[in-house]
């Protein structure tokens, strides 16, 4: 199966294509991801190489704690990814990717779960981090 799909903002004036490594669905817990996502976590899916921009107008980011880069639209505010400047990897906000295989989707891991509040809890076994 090819893992490339395409992807876009609420309002569509950030819109990408990416190639993912995989179908395995993380979600980070740490307060910057929950913040930055608006939720109780960003659930994101992995790719080795930064998305192919097609549209990026309003393609913001914003540098956080000095390693990584966490991109936005800053019209409609929608998550695009962050992306670790260590490993160069990019972890793409699952919401913004579209016609995904929901089938095929694994959500296998949590990151940093020391740091998810009491107020919720996912039904997968997942491993925790």
């Amino acid at each position: 199966m090819e893992n490339k799909f395409e992807g876009a903002c609420l309002c569509q004036r950030v819109t990408f294509q990416v190639r993912l490594v995989n179908l395995k669905m993380h979600v980070c817990h740490c307060s910057m991801c929950r913040k930055s996502s608006g939720g109780t976590g960003f659930a994101y899916l992995y790719a080795q190489e930064a998305p192919e921009f097609r549209t990026q107008d309003t393609l913001a980011s914003y540098n956080a704690v000095g390693k990584a880069e966490r991109g936005f639209c800053n019209h409609c505010g929608t998550t695009i990814y962050y992306h670790n400047m260590l490993d160069k990897g990019y972890c793409i906000s699952i919401s913004v990717l579209e016609k995904l295989p929901e089938n095929d989707i694994l959500f296998n891991r949590e990151w940093y779960y020391h740091d998810k509040p009491g107020y919720y809890a996912y039904a997968n076994e997942t491993q925790k981090s």
